[in-house]
């Protein structure tokens, strides 16, 4: 009776498992031939046309998203979603002139129809290859139970350390954030990218001991299973970076809170509900606009700004960094020798900033100088996006491939993520966040600022294994 009972339970096991498969393969049949649609349909349909065939292909990489990882949040849906904000917003919410004539700092000159296509054609695939990548490396699980061999007591003397250390730091975190928008509201925005008297105002040894606050939130958060806790720390911190977003900079307040979303979600509620989803993207896009006018010293009016509808205002405006993708088609030939250079001196950027800015050490900044070299002079620049490097290292096959291969590390790290240490846990923290920002950022900046995040976790390693003996000693 038993042989049976087990032989009945594998039975049904086999065909879950028969039937998962099946719609693997027939998931991954629908895609492949999507994909030979888009090199087909991007070759031969009317420019002035092709906007249409990628509307169509993203609203599909949704639909296959929601079938392949559920109607739930992970990392792989805010890339999506940041991708179609920094190289689909132009497109979508554009028309031929504005995807076809670069205008972006005084560039001012016209892409030719096959950068057009390539462009159309680069971003779809992308957009298949990291799901496709995302899906299969979400399937496998590794666990490390380091840290889970601890008490609860001890873990929650853990967390009362880094309250500790939050609290004690906070005062230099706030104390650079005031001097950092001071700074802004005195000379503008611009003025960062212009010189370094803020960090020297400011010192090195505040600035060091700052970063070391969000460290000690995130690992508090992280730690935390009650949401009156974490609510109760979360909301004055929240208020505090306010001054970050109004200093001008968005991207690193956005994505931060961003970030900081998707692992509450993952520890509460992981569901997706459309109505939270749309409220969130209108108040991105409202504050967007706002921030954006608010930098650029232009009066904000409220009313113009609903009347023009926020959410396809600022996914046009944010949507320029198809600019530079197209850009690094149309060039390949002038950029394309120095991107192994580029690319060696990336994973520092973080820690050694004035490296990036120096003429031959990023492609940004080359960008920057042969579009409009007086703009460069004056400290504006276009940025960059991993697919426009991807691309200058080894054209569409090489995009393709390095998508796939982020989609499976962005689910495997968050799947792993559960099982892991805190240290751990900060590192992936910030390695989210950034790839957030990569459709708009350096191909290596994740690794660039996972670098610099390295380079104080010692500090409290330390700190913690003299908290952890301790401990050790009072229970022996």
């Amino acid at each position: 009776m038993k042989e049976l009972e087990s032989l009945d339970r594998y039975s049904h096991k086999s065909a879950g498992y028969l039937k998962g498969v099946n719609n693997l393969v027939f998931y991954l049949f629908l895609i492949s031939f999507i994909i030979i649609v888009n090199i087909f349909g991007y070759s031969f349909i009317n420019i002035r046309e092709i906007k249409y065939l990628f509307i169509v292909n993203i609203l599909l990489v949704f639909v296959f998203y929601f079938k392949l990882f559920g109607k739930y949040w992970h990392p792989i849906f805010i890339f999506l979603g940041t991708l179609t904000l920094f190289q689909g917003g132009l497109i979508i919410f554009g028309d031929y002139d504005d995807y076809s004539y670069v205008w972006l700092m005084g560039a001012n000159f016209s892409l030719t129809e096959t950068a057009i296509r390539l462009t159309f054609l680069l971003i779809s695939l992308s957009y298949w290859f990291t799901l496709i990548g995302g899906y299969f490396g979400k399937k496998s699980i590794v666990k490390d139970k380091n840290f889970s061999i601890y008490s609860n007591h001890f873990l929650n003397r853990i967390k009362f350390f880094f309250l500790i250390i939050y609290f004690l730091t906070l005062p230099f975190y706030v104390y650079k954030q005031l001097n950092y928008f001071s700074f802004f509201l005195k000379y503008g925005y611009i003025a960062f990218y212009q010189t370094s008297d803020y960090l020297e105002q400011v010192g090195y040894i505040p600035r060091a001991i700052s970063f070391i606050t969000p460290l000690a939130f995130l690992c508090f958060f992280l730690l935390e299973r009650k949401k009156k806790n974490i609510l109760f720390i979360s909301l004055p911190f929240f208020i505090i970076t306010l001054s970050l977003l109004f200093s001008g900079f968005r991207g690193s307040f956005f994505t931060f809170w961003l970030t900081f979303l998707l692992f509450y979600k993952q520890k509460f509620n992981n569901h997706i509900s459309y109505k939270s989803l749309f409220v969130l993207i209108s108040i991105i896009s409202i504050f967007g606009l706002m921030i954006s006018l608010f930098r650029e010293g232009i009066q904000i009016n409220l009313i113009d700004i609903f009347n023009n509808n926020p959410i396809f205002l600022f996914f046009k405006q944010q949507g320029v960094s198809y600019y530079v993708t197209a850009m690094a088609i149309e060039f390949r030939h002038e950029f394309a020798p120095r991107i192994f250079h580029y690319l060696v001196i990336e994973p520092f950027l973080a820690i050694f900033t004035k490296l990036g800015g120096t003429p031959g050490n990023s492609f940004a900044t080359d960008l920057m100088i042969k579009i409009n070299y007086d703009g460069f002079l004056h400290g504006y620049g276009v940025g960059s996006t991993y697919l426009a490097e991807a691309y200058l290292l080894g054209g569409i096959p090489f995009a393709c491939f390095f998508s796939f291969v982020l989609g499976f590390l962005i689910s495997r790290l968050f799947s792993y993520f559960e099982y892991t240490t805190i240290f751990n846990k900060l590192i992936i923290f910030t390695f989210m966040q950034y790839i957030a920002f990569l459709p708009r950022d350096l191909l290596f900046m994740p690794l660039a600022q996972t670098v610099k995040v390295a380079f104080y976790l010692p500090f409290l390693y330390v700190i913690l294994s003299l908290v952890a003996e301790l401990f050790k000693g009072v229970n022996e």
